[in-house]
């Protein structure tokens, strides 16, 4: 007659323990959740905000800036070329 008292009062006890853990486990991930919902938002405004910088860098860097900045401070473009690569004659004939 103990024995079914023993064996019922032992599932019980599995019972409250195993609730106790599922509990425990659903408030993790809903904590968790929430901060990975945080993360991607911060994800998602880092990339624009980099998408945005790498297209002023891109402004800045463009050679058409950078010609009109150098015609501003007063640099002016060769008017003749030396080419060092090409062998000059020895003599003239």
């Amino acid at each position: 007659m103990k024995k079914p008292y023993l064996l019922l009062t032992c599932l019980f006890v599995v019972l409250v323990i195993l609730s106790v853990v599922r509990i425990t486990l659903v408030n993790s991930i809903s904590t968790t959740g929430k901060e990975l919902v945080d993360l991607e938002a911060k994800i998602n405004t880092l990339k624009k905000q980099n998408a945005l910088l790498q297209e002023q860098y891109l402004q800045a860097a463009s050679y058409t800036n950078i010609s009109l900045k150098a015609k501003t401070m007063g640099f002016a473009q060769a008017k003749s070329q030396l080419n060092m690569a090409a062998p000059l004659p020895l003599a003239l004939r």
